[in-house]
């Protein structure tokens, strides 16, 4: 009996390991699948990765027209709704509707309106070359009684004094001194001539004349003198520089005025050089950054043109086949279906809130301003509504950038107080302040942005994307936040669930 139990046992174990061996051969493909299927996954993405870096690189250039068509959406959708309705629900001609009386109404307007602009920035750039700069500056001057005659002589006199702090103990610092001396003297007597100065007159020209005499004495020494006596004679002619530079200050507030009011004639005063120079540098500052008008003007154009062009298209199929994009993209968006319904609800809700108050906030100080300027005789006044409504849009520094400044104009050049005054009282009470009640009218109650926060990023968003960044920097950061609360929502429900759990 003990022997067939034995052969029993033993055939047992064996099935056993056999079993066993069995077992494992399933594992070892399931664990080699697991392997190939990572694999495979993982490449897929690199995959991805690389063509959606390429996707990017062709539709970047369509980054700005794509993005205005899909704000303009939003903000016209009850417009297309109502459309609509009048059409019988037929997609395809309310979006052909609604795409061009956005066209009609916003964006030939706007066109018309840059074009106007450009062509008076244009002319008024011409002026302000053709010396009209120039003829600014006189009024300003001869209006706050900044007028300075000669102002060319006592620049070059600043100019010698300055290289004399330096002497190189030779004959050309004799020449400079002969040259402001020269100066000193034109001024006085031709420049002058009814000014009681003579005795500041006096002081300087002896103080300059004692200069050259220790500028000879020290330019007589050479090396193989003694050092000490270079030494002394150096000190001399530092003592007597500071006493003609203390001379030559006392002389121009004498004819000038104290010293605070004798630099800034100097200061306003410049000569037709430094104008042109001026000129040429905001100029070459300028160009490359506003518009290009040179060589690149064609390039511009066509960009533009087809920028509209790929504006409108999507615009029409926007609306005509909005609903069927949102769902392609749900489907391919690895995210949750409650995530990617948050966040289109969260970009309808920040496109109204951002970008909605703050373009008509801004619209309306720049119409409200243009028809401040027109009343008050200023020209330009397409050009100015532009930069009105731009600066509009800049936390901070807002609508009061343009017509501050042009409130200036108007009593510092034009000498029109009442004009001046008028515009600052209709700028401080009604163009500043307009802003608040469309704000608070359109964001009922929607939380804004921090000042400190809306400034950056307006302005890292025109660093970043050119003008169309002053919009869509402020839309980055509240989506940035949205996402962040999307994702802190989805932390608190798990942990919740974690606690439920233990």
């Amino acid at each position: 009996m003990s022997k067939p139990m034995h052969c029993k046992e033993s055939q047992l174990a064996k099935s056993s390991k056999k079993i066993d061996v069995v077992s494992k051969l399933p594992q070892m493909s399931l664990g080699n699948i697991a392997v190939a299927k990572v694999f495979s996954i993982s490449m897929l993405v690199v995959a991805i990765v690389v063509i959606g870096v390429l996707f990017f690189q062709v539709m970047a250039n369509f980054f700005v027209p794509l993005f205005l068509a899909a704000l303009l959406v939003v903000i016209f959708r009850p417009s297309h709704e109502w459309i609509c309705g009048k059409v019988n629900a037929r997609r395809r001609l309310a979006a052909a509707l609604t795409t061009s009386l956005i066209l009609l109404l916003v964006l030939l307007p706007a066109g018309l309106i840059v074009f106007i602009a450009a062509a008076q920035g244009k002319d008024f750039a011409l002026r302000l070359r053709s010396g009209g700069i120039a003829a600014s500056l006189e009024r300003i001057r001869t209006g706050l009684a900044l007028d300075m005659p000669a102002s060319d002589s006592f620049r070059q006199l600043d100019e010698d004094f300055a290289a004399l702090a330096s002497p190189l103990a030779n004959a050309s610092d004799a020449k400079r001194i002969k040259e402001a001396d020269d100066i000193v003297q034109y001024i006085q007597s031709e420049v002058v001539p009814s000014t009681p100065t003579d005795d500041e007159f006096i002081k300087l020209t002896d103080a300059l004349k004692l200069l050259a005499e220790r500028s000879q004495a020290w330019s007589g020494l050479d090396t193989s003198d003694d050092s000490l006596a270079r030494e002394r004679a150096r000190r001399e002619y530092e003592t007597q520089f500071a006493q003609a530079v203390e001379a030559k200050a006392n002389w121009t507030v004498a004819i000038l005025g104290n010293s605070f009011t004798s630099r800034l004639k100097i200061l306003v005063n410049p000569s037709v050089s430094e104008i042109q120079a001026l000129m040429e540098g905001t100029q070459d500052f300028l160009q490359p950054r506003v518009l290009p008008l040179t060589q690149l003007a064609g390039q511009f154009i066509f960009q533009s043109i087809v920028g509209a062009i790929i504006l409108a298209t999507s615009l029409y199929f926007f609306f005509a086949d909005g609903n069927s994009i949102v769902q392609t993209l749900m489907r391919l968006s690895p995210l949750d279906d409650e995530y990617e319904r948050r966040l289109l609800l969260e970009f309808d809700q920040i496109s109204r809130a951002v970008v909605l108050a703050s373009v008509l906030s801004a619209l309306a100080q720049g119409l409200l301003a243009a028809i401040a300027f027109y009343f008050a005789g200023l020209p330009l006044i397409i050009l100015l509504f532009i930069a009105t409504s731009f600066m509009g849009l800049v936390p901070f520094l807002g609508a009061a950038s343009v017509w501050v400044p042009c409130a200036i104009y108007l009593a510092a050049v034009e000498h029109r107080m009442g004009a001046a005054i008028g515009l600052a009282i209709f700028g401080l009470t009604i163009i500043s302040t307009v802003d608040n009640v469309i704000k608070v009218y359109v964001l009922q109650g929607r939380s804004q942005l921090h000042p400190l926060l809306a400034l950056m990023s307006v302005l890292g968003g025109l660093q970043v994307f050119g003008p169309i960044g002053i919009l869509v920097g402020p839309m980055v950061v509240v989506f940035l936040q949205a996402l962040l609360e999307i994702l802190n929502h989805e932390l608190a429900g798990k942990a919740t669930e974690n606690v439920t759990t233990t």
